[in-house]
């Protein structure tokens, strides 16, 4: 979830960032109650200060927004075919690229997938601290957090090089495309088809355009590009072309979590875009 910013610039930070919730929706609820055992009359107060920690270290508009309460990962249809992946298969790997706090893994271990097969990876090293602080788990969870910068891939060495000798069976990435022009997509894309074996897939979901362009982006003279299932299509066709890998996509757009309003970088044409991009060659 991860996006370039400028930290000096706080006037501009005023727009990302809400009031303060009084109410945690379903099932981010649930899950801090169940899985964290927040007790229920501290869940507020619990998500509100790891928001605001979040945000003074890293202003961007998902932490502000609270998006990071939206459980994206289980609202994804093939959700289910995920679970059963890795719950009958112990060798299965699940891959979480941008993974901010690791909210989408913690659903699957309390969803019942054991936390060792999980790697969550992010450029910041702090968020991934604070999802440690989020969901109290950091003396029981197995899973390993890797801090790595996807648009170097392989010339990072390690951790990245080891995750290409792992592969994934299920790489999810989501709200990471759409941050960036359409050059850089194709960039990182090349680096992340490295990390999936054959068979795997690639879901997620990110912001959309019925017209599909380069649009302004959070950052002062920048620009990123908004796909509809078309162009991202020819995006994996590219990607497959330059790396001897071959790949379908499937996908939607819908207005899901569309936000609104002249604070935010969406407009009229923005929709949810989910995908499923498969590796079959």
């Amino acid at each position: 979830m991860a996006a370039e910013h400028d930290p000096h610039n706080a006037e501009r930070h005023k727009q990302w960032y809400d009031d303060d919730l009084t109410e945690v929706n379903e099932p981010m609820r649930r899950l801090l109650e169940t899985y964290s055992k927040v007790e229920p009359n501290k869940v507020v107060e619990h998500v509100n200060d790891l928001r605001a920690r979040g945000f003074a270290a890293n202003p961007y508009p998902c932490i502000g927004h609270y998006r990071f309460l939206t459980l994206t990962l289980p609202t994804h249809p093939l959700y289910p075919h995920i679970l059963s992946r890795l719950i009958s298969s112990p060798s299965a790997l699940f891959l979480d690229l941008g993974c901010c706090f690791g909210q989408d893994l913690r659903q699957l271990v309390a969803d019942g997938v054991p936390s060792s097969q999980l790697i969550g990876l992010d450029i910041e090293s702090y968020l991934i601290k604070l999802g440690y602080d989020f969901f109290l788990d950091r003396a029981t969870l197995r899973s390993r957090f890797l801090v790595a910068d996807i648009f170097k891939g392989a010339t990072q060495g390690a951790p990245w090089t080891e995750l290409e000798e792992l592969k994934a069976d299920v790489l999810h990435c989501s709200a990471f495309f759409h941050l960036f022009p359409l050059p850089d997509q194709i960039r990182s894309a090349k680096n992340i088809a490295k990390l999936v074996r054959m068979g795997g897939v690639i879901v997620g979901r990110q912001s959309g355009s019925t017209k599909p362009s380069e649009v302004p982006a959070i950052k002062p003279g920048s620009t990123s590009f908004r796909h509809d299932v078309d162009t991202f299509r020819r995006l994996w066709d590219e990607v497959g072309e330059a790396t001897g890998t071959i790949w379908t996509v499937d996908g939607t757009l819908d207005h899901v979590g569309m936000i609104g309003g002249k604070n935010t970088v969406e407009d009229e044409n923005s929709r949810r875009m989910l995908f499923t991009v498969t590796r079959v060659g």
